[in-house]
């Protein structure tokens, strides 16, 4: 589908920097069609409309290398369910983990860690409030 340019050892950098900011420019476009561009902090967007504005050539910065990544991963949290779900089922996770603890549960405050409970959680909590009608508060 998408040809990667080869990665010689003259024009590596060239090639990294022009695909991390096609990336870049990709991840941006997904959140604005997934109507979540408001949920992105002001700091990051400024810093997409400086690195689109440069019409950068090529980076040689290593450090703005990893800044336009750490910004690609902030994208794709935005637009990832998984981690939406686990932004609303940490805290009930929490909760439940404390309370089975004080009940004598051994291995209760393990939960707390478990990727797998904590979405459970978020789709409990999820699913009860569209089953009462929205009274649940979720996140």
């Amino acid at each position: 589908m998408f040809e990667r340019p080869s990665h010689s050892s003259t024009g590596s950098f060239r090639d990294l920097g022009v695909m991390l900011l096609d990336e870049l420019r990709g991840a941006v476009l997904r959140v604005r069609r997934a109507r979540r561009w408001f949920l992105v902090d002001p700091l990051t967007k400024a810093f997409i409309k400086a690195c689109m504005i440069m019409k950068m050539s090529r980076i040689r910065s290593m450090t703005l290398m990893k800044a336009i990544i750490k910004t690609i991963r902030i994208l794709r949290q935005t637009i990832s369910k998984e981690y939406e779900l686990l932004q609303i089922g940490i805290q009930e996770a929490w909760k439940l983990s404390e309370l089975a603890s004080s009940w004598g549960h051994k291995t209760a405050r393990e939960w707390r860690r478990n990727k797998s409970y904590i979405i459970l959680q978020a789709l409990t909590l999820q699913w009860l409030t569209r089953l009462f009608g929205g009274l649940t508060r979720v996140m």
